[in-house]
């Protein structure tokens, strides 16, 4: 369970290891740069930061709206206690996971700042050494060197595990230079009972998001071999 640190009236710090100074400056991309740390950026559905931190190389992401809402609000949630605020949720879910042994970041901290009945949040877990998404090694036209059942085997270990992936696509299972499976990215995910529907609900938005990118990218190819390998992998994992 994250230990919580209420810095001022305002901002409150989450950590999920023991003697961490974390401290706010940590979650200022800021700060990393003015002194040299930060290793590189990423954009996506929020905003990546890949820094040289204290606890080891680490990323920082800011929690960030998405739908329709965010044309208006990009980065403000409504507060209601400390314990339903996005990063304290995904700090607990994945120290939940690791003592699974399931393949995730390890957490590091988390921290938000209120404004009124509003609060802005950010999220820093350990860097996944060596990796890449499985979307950009489809796309460099790697597939054929996955083994797609071992991908299949630890979507089956989260589900069997009662972790459901609210939003489990191509972009957020990764694969290391071993060839191992990771998989990242559990704002608003949680432990649930995982029945039939909800893991047939999961792999089944896996494979429309396979069906989004090829319909955007001309060298975007999963073969049916490919899913097949993935689903019996899975089945028989």
């Amino acid at each position: 369970m994250p230990v919580a640190q209420q810095l001022s009236s305002k901002i409150t710090l989450m950590t999920s290891q023991a003697n961490l100074n974390a401290a706010q400056n940590w979650f200022d991309p800021n700060y990393w740069k003015r002194t040299k740390r930060l290793l590189k950026t990423a954009s996506g559905r929020g905003e990546v930061w890949f820094i040289d931190s204290p606890a080891g190389p680490a990323v920082l992401r800011r929690y960030r709206r998405g739908g329709l809402i965010a044309k208006f609000n990009k980065y403000c949630f409504v507060f209601s206690s400390l314990k339903r605020t996005r990063p304290y949720k995904e700090l607990n879910l994945l120290e939940y996971m690791v003592t699974k042994g399931l393949n995730v970041p390890t957490p590091i901290a988390g921290l938000y700042r209120k404004s009124g009945l509003l609060y802005e949040a950010w999220l820093l877990t350990k860097t996944i050494p060596d990796a890449d998404d499985l979307f950009n090694w489809i796309l460099e036209g790697k597939h054929s060197q996955l083994d797609w059942r071992t991908i299949g085997q630890e979507i089956k270990r989260l589900h069997d595990s009662d972790v459901f992936h609210s939003d489990l696509n191509c972009h957020n299972i990764m694969i290391d230079s071993k060839h191992k499976v990771w998989i990242i990215d559990f704002d608003k995910c949680g432990q649930r009972n995982m029945t039939q529907k909800l893991r047939d609900n999961n792999l089944d938005r896996l494979k429309r998001s396979f069906e989004k990118e090829k319909q955007k990218h001309a060298n975007f190819h999963v073969e049916e071999a490919n899913l097949e390998h993935l689903l019996d992998g899975y089945k028989n994992g």
